[in-house]
Formats: structure tokens, C-alpha cells, sequence
């Protein structure tokens, strides 16, 4: 079995609408568009197939939003999936769900499927807030949506908030916290609002209706995330995704820890080994490649060996555990000449207190993990 067989993404990319900050592919949801879709994904799965049916360890449908197929089509997508995947050894299934999108008879079929994760597009508490940024959901929906999960039996669940958003001081966010920590998740990920290339925010920031929050605003948002958060029994595992003891998302702690993976879907990112491809992002060019027995690659290289380590290194970085330089190097077959140049880098961000060293392993600080971007492109380089 290839190693990237064990981690598995399938977008799914279909939306009731746009958010202004939404930088991924999705479009508006048609039951005959996702037939075709489910379809096309069948047969992408049958084409990367090398030994019969998969057998993952962490299974990711992400979007999108996959929660806002109908009763029917969500069934048919999981059959899908289902004939070509061995759960056996399936350690963590995670679907992406937005609140009011979630059905009793949606939760059954993706707990009887083998779903154990639930991952709600929640952003924000405040119902002005939600409006203005595109989302359709209001904040009651959100409890709804928890309770639901949970008793449908699936006990692991997330929510997903933006910070900095426009409106937002810090007093809204201090009350965003607490309300996400009264709904009890297992998990919260927390991202800074951030400008993506053609979206209705950036039109607006450029435009000078939308003011984004100053690096003081950012700083002291995080600090108080984490602060709060800890306080309620959550680890900041990762920079911006906090968790209680023994739920972290597996899927996404195997990508920042290098791991190979495969996705499947229109836009989906695959990495094997030093082979990177990215698949066509439209629904139509992706279902038109596959109904000829095509591979819908938009975009695909071969990585040398030190770019590809360089790559894996740099993501380590994300996860409070660090990275162990040695033992990052034999894995990855790194020589001695670019463990010594990555040590020596290391050496000069720990004398800027960015990073520190606990034996051979190495991690941001506090500071660090603000300037994260920076240790990054630091490592990419040298």
C-alpha cells in the first residue's frame, strides 16, 4: 500500500451561497450536478487504485460544504466512497458541516457510515457578524446543530470560529470564546481572518469599506484565545487549532507532520512520495476528464528530494511538538550537508527567540508561533 493511501481528502464542492472571505472552490448546490460529481468520484478512485480498495487511517470530507447535500445524495456519496474504502483500520472519519445543515437522517447515515468526527463552520456567535460576512446560518443554529450531533452519538466535535473579523473588538470576542466553550466541542480551530485572491473581501478592503484588524488587534486576539481556551482544558496543539487531551484532528496532524495523502474531487491537492498534483477546479472540466477515463490533473511536479524535505520541514514547525531534526532527517533521507545548514539556522532563530531546543527536538516559542510565516520561509530557503 502507498503511503499516501493512508490519508485521504475528498472535496466536496458544493455551497448555498459564497462567504466574502472564501478562497476555496465550491458553487451552488444541483442534485444533477452531484450525481454526476458522485459519479466522477468513483471513478477518480478507481483510477488512483493500485491494490483493490483503500485502507486509510484518517478519511477527510471537506468542502464546500458536504453537509449541504440532500438526504438522498449524501447517501449516494458515501456509498460511493464506501465500495472503494476499507474502514477497517480507519482511525478518523471528519466531515465539514455547516449549522442548519444537518438533518436526523443525514447524522444516521453518516454514523452508521463510520463518521466519528464533526467539524461546524461556526465563524461567529453574533448574528450582525454572520450576516456580513456572507454566512447563512444564526448563532441559535449552532447549539442546535451540537445537540444534534451529539445525539446522534458522535462525541468528537469541532468548531471552527474566524477571528479579527470586521465589528469584532475584543469584548464580542471574549463572548465568542465563552459561547463556544458552553456548547462543550472537543475540539476549536481558530483563524485569523485572512484575504484570499478574488473574494468579495477583497474587493471590499481594497475598496476601503472593509478595514482589517492591526497587528496590535491580532496579538492580542491570539493571546486571549489562548489564554482562554487553556483555561478550559484546551491544548494549543497546533497555532491555530486547540483541542481537549486526545482530540486532535489526526487527518490534519499527519499533513503538518509530512505525511504523504491523496484527494480526490474537484480542486483536491494530492502529495506521494515527491509527485505533487492538484486537480482541475471546476465541477465540469473534473466530471469531463473522468467520463473519458482521464486524470483530472490541473497542475502536477516532481519535487527534488531537498525541496520536498524543505516542504515537510517547514510544516513540522506548525505543531507544538516540534520537530526531532535527526530523526525528521533519517526518515526523509536528508544528508548531513543540509541538517547542518538547517541546525545552523535553527541556532539564529533561537538566538532571536523564535525557536528553542529541548535535546535534538526543536519548536517555536510563543513568539514564535506569531511569526510563524517567518520561521517558514527561513527554513524553505536555507
Amino acid at each position: 500500500m502507498r503511503q499516501a493511501d493512508k490519508h485521504i481528502y475528498v472535496h466536496v464542492p458544493f455551497c448555498d451561497g459564497k462567504c466574502i472571505y472564501c478562497g476555496f472552490f465550491s458553487e451552488l448546490y444541483d442534485p444533477l450536478t452531484v450525481h454526476r460529481y458522485s459519479e466522477a468520484l468513483g471513478r477518480e478512485f478507481d483510477l488512483l487504485s493500485d491494490e483493490g480498495k483503500y485502507s486509510p487511517e484518517t478519511l477527510y470530507f471537506g468542502g464546500g460544504t458536504p453537509s449541504i447535500l440532500s438526504e438522498e445524495a449524501l447517501e449516494e456519496l458515501l456509498n460511493t466512497v464506501l465500495a472503494r474504502v476499507d474502514t477497517k483500520n480507519l482511525r478518523e472519519w471528519t466531515i465539514e458541516a455547516n449549522p442548519g445543515t444537518l438533518s436526523p437522517v443525514k447524522l444516521r447515515l453518516l454514523k452508521t457510515a463510520g463518521v466519528n468526527r464533526v467539524s461546524i463552520g461556526v465563524q461567529s456567535f453574533d448574528d450582525r457578524v454572520l450576516k456580513s460576512i456572507g454566512r447563512r446560518h444564526c448563532s441559535a443554529d449552532v447549539a442546535d446543530a451540537v445537540i444534534a450531533v451529539r445525539g446522534a452519538g458522535i462525541k468528537n466535535i469541532g468548531i471552527d470560529l474566524i477571528a479579527c473579523l470586521p465589528g469584532v473588538d475584543d469584548r464580542l470576542w471574549s463572548k465568542t470564546l465563552e459561547q463556544a466553550l458552553s456548547l462543550a466541542p472537543t475540539h476549536v480551530s481558530v483563524y485569523a481572518l485572512t484575504v484570499e485572491n478574488d473574494t468579495k473581501l477583497e474587493l471590499l478592503v481594497n475598496s476601503g469599506t472593509v478595514s482589517l484588524a492591526s497587528d496590535d488587534h491580532i496579538l492580542r486576539t491570539i493571546a486571549l484565545t489562548e489564554s482562554t481556551l487553556q483555561e478550559h482544558g484546551f491544548g494549543r496543539y497546533e497555532i491555530s487549532n486547540f483541542c481537549r487531551s486526545g482530540y486532535e484532528c489526526l487527518h490534519n496532524v499527519s499533513f503538518w507532520q509530512g505525511d504523504d495523502y491523496l484527494g480526490f474531487g474537484p480542486s483536491a491537492s494530492s502529495r506521494d512520495g515527491f509527485a505533487r498534483w492538484t486537480n482541475r477546479p471546476q465541477t465540469g472540466e473534473y466530471v469531463s476528464c473522468l467520463s473519458e477515463g482521464v486524470r483530472p490533473q490541473h497542475e502536477a511536479e516532481v519535487l527534488s528530494r531537498e525541496s520536498d524535505s524543505a516542504e515537510r520541514f517547514m510544516f513540522s514547525f506548525r505543531l507544538a511538538q516540534g520537530v526531532d531534526l535527526a530523526e525528521f532527517c533519517r526518515k526523509h533521507g536528508v544528508d548531513n550537508a543540509q541538517a547542518e545548514k538547517w541546525s545552523r539556522v535553527l541556532s539564529s532563530l533561537a538566538r532571536n527567540g523564535v525557536v528553542e531546543a529541548d535535546g535534538q527536538r526543536w519548536r517555536l516559542t510563543s513568539r514564535g508561533k506569531e511569526l510563524a510565516d517567518y520561521v517558514a520561509g527561513e527554513l524553505l530557503v536555507c
